[in-house]
């Protein structure tokens, strides 16, 4: 987001007639109220006021940068106020403010603040910047040294600016930002369950040499471990989707509403995701209502959960639960039905199905559809299953093969990518896909339909729920599958090389894991928590993208990871006292984040941290 796109003379004033904080801060609400970029002042003043609690924006040289991400927001913009008597704005070195900006972002978006402020801050630091700002006489001055573009006195000129609607998202597509990090902040949980209950039962049938669950033994009883995994994962999906948008309260409606929708009506795991979404709106809703003051304690533990579970399960029983069934059973008939119409049509459909997401909710389709008759068709987890694995080990063979297609940090995450691929685990490919899916999706989808479909040709059956190399012991055709797995990777790895271009990285760079990394306690000057929805290797490319640009730029930092083996090198209370701003570089919610309610956030996707690492540290928000 461009500043120069941000600024306009209805959110410019020179002669600012506030004289206390509060007042100052009304005049620049107001000034883009008049100007048209909001929907609700009061509501985006209280928003203001929210995040002035967390941390004063007052910083040196008679600068204060109010700001707040709000739905009051319409349209991004930025105000800029001139006191000429200065205010008393209780910045850090105790000198009264006069020269504010005023940033307003529509909620939901992480990257408008940290874009405006870094340009502000590069601005900011200009030898003869601030004073030649104070010493403007006309709004067009004021607007060619904020913008540096000459400008015409008329306002008509203004209409040639970049339309914004152009180049920043609109509320649907926020909005749908905001639902993909729900959603991902429930697979992120589920997928242990998944993980560990389809290899338990993978293993239990391996290991008892044919093609059904073993009824007697301990292999009966690792059988049984298998599938409580299974059918808990559907039940933790919706509950952590809830959990993700109304906090802890969420939990309990989320789980158990889903737990129904699942156990009683076979809405299956789409049941699962829309009862999770709707329990977590519920709790967020009945959390808006003012309750009296000596009932606030038992809100969160008591009132919550307890309205919340009700209406979600009710909703499930009388409302929707049966619409979603029904939805569930059309859409296993209609893959049932693309039977009839050969297998290399079915295997097409499967296979693109099973890599497009890997491990996201059009693969959970199609895997469910072949897991849910195993037992009946087992021939459709022979092509599933050699699916699932193509599109890691596609991405292990194209780093291997081809080295300089891909950064250091990729061709690491190649190797964990190759492990995940020989027990059945799609998801590591998805540091790829992120990082690169206009290149990365096209051949991870071409592997998995040309990897489906040579197992169907081969006849391949494949007695348990799962894929990769670990169930090759209750595979029938186990020539078919290994070469299906082979073929499909190959697909994978050729495509990816094809159309990647050789990366130019500085192979002379330091070969440490902690590049600028600090972990003694209260030592850094900035900190960071990355995250990512597996919690592998989109968490530790951030976080030591971070620290490789801190090094180059002589800053101490402190990462904290986030990742499938739980937090590491965790960020104290000392340590948020020393430092300056903490990044939160993530894709799912960030645990205990009210360790950071006392210091400035800088809030971003994974991607902005591996990209624009140094960006990020010369931000000062």
């Amino acid at each position: 987001m461009d500043i120069t796109n941000l600024i306009e003379p209805e959110t410019i004033s020179l002669e600012l007639k506030a004289q206390t904080k509060e007042e100052v801060l009304l005049e620049l609400v107001e000034l883009l109220e008049t100007a048209g970029k909001l929907d609700n002042k009061n509501e985006f003043l209280a928003d203001i006021w929210k995040r002035e609690k967390i941390g004063n924006t007052g910083f040196e040289q008679g600068i204060a940068i109010p700001h707040a991400k709000s739905y009051a927001v319409s349209t991004p913009a930025v105000a800029v106020g001139i006191s000429r008597s200065g205010i008393d704005y209780g910045a850090e070195d105790g000198e009264l403010s006069d020269v504010f900006f005023m940033l307003a972002s529509p909620d939901g978006d992480d990257h408008h603040h940290i874009e405006v402020l870094a340009q502000l801050s590069s601005k900011l630091i200009e030898d003869g910047f601030v004073d030649s700002l104070k010493k403007v006489e006309t709004v067009e001055q004021a607007l060619v040294l904020l913008t540096d573009v000459e400008t015409e006195q008329s306002p008509a000129h203004y209409q040639d600016r970049v339309d914004l609607s152009s180049v920043y998202p609109s509320p649907l597509k926020q909005s749908l930002a905001r639902a993909k990090e729900h959603l991902l902040f429930g697979t992120s949980h589920m997928i242990p369950f998944i993980v560990a209950g389809g290899v338990l039962l993978s293993l239990s049938v391996m290991i008892s040499g044919h093609g059904g669950v073993p009824t007697n033994g301990i292999l009966a009883d690792i059988a049984q471990m298998g599938i409580a995994g299974l059918t808990l994962f559907t039940a933790v999906l919706g509950g952590y989707i809830a959990y993700s948008i109304a906090d802890k309260p969420g939990l309990a409606p989320g789980m158990i509403g889903s737990w129904i929708a699942v156990t009683h009506y076979n809405t299956g795991f789409l049941g699962a995701i829309v009862v999770g979404f709707f329990a977590g709106f519920v709790v967020h809703l009945l959390k808006k209502i003012q309750l009296p003051s000596s009932m606030t304690s038992l809100g969160s533990i008591f009132i919550y959960p307890l309205v919340g579970t009700f209406v979600t399960c009710g909703a499930v029983m009388w409302l929707i639960g049966a619409p979603i069934a029904n939805a569930m059973e059309w859409l296993n008939n209609w893959l049932a039905g693309l039977a009839g119409s050969g297998k290399i049509i079915l295997g097409t459909v499967l296979g693109a199905m099973t890599a497009f997401d890997m491990g996201g909710p059009i693969n959970k389709v199609a895997t469910l559809f072949a897991q849910s008759q195993v037992n009946t068709q087992p021939w459709l987890m022979g092509g599933v299953g050699i699916a699932i694995c193509t599109p890691p080990l596609g991405m292990a063979l194209a780093t291997l093969f081809s080295p300089k297609k891909f950064k250091r940090e990729e061709r690491e995450a190649g190797k964990a990518a190759g492990i995940m691929g020989m027990i059945g685990i799609s998801e590591g490919a998805i540091p790829f896909a992120a990082a690169d899916p206009a290149r990365v999706i096209p051949a991870i989808v071409a592997g998995g339909i040309v990897g489906n479909v040579t197992g169907f040709m081969f006849h391949v059956i494949n007695h348990a729920p799962w894929g990769g190399w670990i169930v090759l012991p209750v595979v029938d055709g186990k020539l078919g599958y290994i070469i299906g797995t082979l073929v499909g990777a190959m697909t994978t790895a050729a495509i990816v090389i094809l159309l990647k271009k050789t990366v130019n990285e500085d192979e002379h760079s330091s070969d440490a894991l902690h590049f600028g990394a600090v972990e003694g306690e209260g030592e850094a000057e900035v900190l960071a928590v990355t995250s990512c929805p597996s919690g592998v290797a989109h968490t530790f490319l951030a976080a030591k993208s971070l620290e490789k640009a801190a090094q180059a730029l002589g800053v101490k930092i402190k990462v904290e990871t986030q990742g499938a083996n739980g937090i590491n090198n965790r960020i104290t209370a000392k340590d948020v006292e020393k430092a300056r701003f903490v990044i939160f570089a993530h894709d799912v919610a960030i645990k205990d984040p009210e360790r950071f309610n006392n210091i400035k956030i800088i809030d971003v996707c994974t991607k902005d941290a591996m990209l624009s690492a140094a960006a990020l540290l010369k931000s000062k928000a």
